[in-house]
């Protein structure tokens, strides 16, 4: 028997709370407001949790604008000044501390306790608030307490889409390469660096030009920066058209081209990944920045017999609920993920926070959300309630 000693609050549960979220879809910056939502007392077999800070991904956005195929429920008596209006609150992914445990709580579930950090087992949790109440199904405890805060929020979707595409595709070996375009994005980054822990190589593709065909600012900066993570080799769309290019790509694997692409941009660009990938080849789409469709010459698919794949980390997750085996297999993934953070050999991007202390404060959110929607930044935008 587990003793209950340590598992209880010890002080009142908060009746409302702050968040983040819109009363119909559209445009962020139109939509979205800051709001005091009522919070009811919780039951004997929840937990109450604060949240530490929360981020704003590309999906979240998309939510917003009601083109994801996950969308957060619009509910009525939420907002402590209108009950009947509907309000639904944003958010998929964050990092919150437990507050309090009630008194039903399974204690077999020995992590339930104050000061346990945890992260959502699902999307659409809608993390960006200040507390809430949840089942331990709802949650996933941290396995080490020295990740820190702004990593632990940003765990759970870029570096565990990273480390799946390499693990659950192709048989890697150490010396094997992989080529991925968008590589200064958040999982791009991640690629490299698991990668590098597991003696895989990468070719890495950026963007050269601008929108507007002018030149990037900072290119050799960004190549630099990349190189230093680990990149093995780092080039533009405009120089994968080269003929050295190519020839770099297959002395990187000793005369054999790469088994394995990630395309996050589509277009031309996933068409460059495709045909620089070895016969029978795995391009794995797992976004599509560019807004255009995924195209492969007809020779690609008879002659080489590429293989056109897609991932999509939420439907992972979704599929650990009905498989045991896939459920202990995330928990691996956390806790191999949150050991290469703490060990300094995965540093996640650089984020800046926003800070919200009232309902007043939608002007720095929309900033917030501006650069976050801005193509080409590899900063990582972060709420966190004061």
């Amino acid at each position: 028997m587990i003793s209950l000693l340590g598992r209880r609050s010890i002080s009142s549960v908060p009746s409302s709370s702050l968040a983040l979220g819109f009363a119909k879809h559209g445009s962020p910056n139109s939509v979205l407001s800051v709001q005091r939502i009522t919070l009811d007392p919780p039951s004997p077999s929840q937990i109450t949790i604060k949240f530490l800070a929360a981020t704003i991904n590309p999906s979240d956005v998309n939510q917003i604008q009601g083109t994801y195929p996950i969308l957060p429920a619009f509910k009525k008596n939420l907002l402590e000044h209108n009950k009947d209006e509907q309000f639904a609150i944003g958010g998929n992914e964050g990092v919150a501390e437990i507050v309090h445990v009630g008194k039903n709580v399974n204690t077999q579930n020995s992590w339930a306790k104050v000061g346990t950090r945890v992260v959502m087992r699902h999307a659409g949790f809608g993390t960006w608030r200040q507390f809430s109440h949840a089942t331990p199904e709802d949650l996933i405890p941290l396995p080490h307490p020295s990740l820190p805060t702004e990593a632990a929020a940003t765990l759970m979707v870029n570096p565990c889409t990273a480390y799946r595409m390499l693990l659950d595709f192709v048989p890697l070996s150490p010396g094997d390469v992989v080529i991925q375009n968008g590589a200064n994005s958040a999982v791009g980054q991640a690629v490299i660096q698991i990668a590098r822990t597991r003696g895989i190589k990468t070719v890495n593709i950026i963007r050269g030009t601008l929108s507007d065909g002018l030149p990037r600012p900072g290119l050799e900066l960004l190549k630099k920066k990349l190189t230093d993570m680990g990149a093995d080799l780092v080039v533009t769309e405009e120089e994968m058209r080269s003929r050295e290019t190519g020839a770099k790509i297959l002395e990187l694997g000793n005369g054999k081209a790469p088994k394995l692409g990630f395309n996050c941009v589509g277009g031309k660009s996933g068409a460059n990944v495709a045909r620089n990938l070895e016969n029978g080849g795995v391009m794995v789409t797992y976004g599509g920045m560019s807004k255009e469709p995924v195209t492969a010459p007809t020779s690609l698919l008879i002659f080489k017999d590429l293989q056109l794949k897609g991932f999509w980390m939420t439907r992972w997750n979704e599929s650990c609920d009905t498989d045991p085996e896939r459920e202990k297999e995330r928990i691996k993934m956390i806790r191999e993920l949150s050991e290469l953070v703490v060990n300094k050999q995965l540093l996640l991007p650089e984020v800046e926070s926003v800070s919200i202390k009232s309902t007043d404060d939608l002007e720095i959110v929309k900033a917030a959300f501006d650069k976050a929607m801005r193509g080409g930044s590899s900063t990582k935008q972060i709420i966190q309630f004061a």
